[in-house]
């Protein structure tokens, strides 16, 4: 009999050097997309303060708005039979003493803190307003000022988490009685 010579078969698969260099590769790209989620979520969530922000200025300059048109009507139509301004304690942006700050602190939803919460978004104050009144004294008839708001809060950018104190300012010329 005779016996054949078959050559050997190259064997398949990878070789270890190969497997750590694709793991090498891959563990690279992985911290890279990880980096890039906390970037994304950093961001958002400085997004969403700053919405936050301009929705609490928003809802105050409505406020001494809507309480300033109010006051203008009470002042001025007699025939309107709603209540006196002795009657509505809750006007209280058309009285700020000129050049003097009303402060209010919100929450991270855009409420008043609720001290008795459990939930730190719901008891801590996160945003700080300030609120100023500056009359005009040209006005002619009742009280006509610019009111301004000023929402700011602390917000954390950079890899050090740095604390950078971000504003919004809305100014609006109201009329009030």
């Amino acid at each position: 009999m005779r016996t054949r010579n078959h050559p050997r078969p190259r064997q398949a698969g990878f070789s270890m050097v190969e497997m750590l260099m694709t793991a090498f590769v891959l563990a690279i790209g992985l911290l890279g997309l990880a980096m890039l989620q906390a970037m994304s979520l950093r961001a958002s969530r400085g997004s969403r303060s700053m919405a936050t922000a301009v929705q609490v200025a928003e809802g105050i300059m409505d406020s001494i708005e809507m309480e300033g048109r109010l006051s203008w009507l009470n002042a001025t139509t007699s025939p309107y039979t709603g209540p006196s301004l002795a009657n509505l304690p809750t006007l209280m942006y058309v009285t700020i003493p000129a050049g003097q700050p009303l402060t209010q602190h919100y929450n991270l939803m855009g409420d008043t803190p609720n001290p008795t919460s459990t939930d730190p978004a719901q008891s801590n104050p996160f945003f700080t307003a300030t609120i100023t009144q500056v009359p005009d004294p040209a006005a002619v008839a009742g009280g006509l000022s610019d009111f301004t708001v000023v929402v700011s809060f602390a917000d954390t950018v950079g890899a050090t988490q740095a604390a950078v104190t971000r504003k919004v300012t809305l100014i609006r010329r109201i009329v009030h009685g």
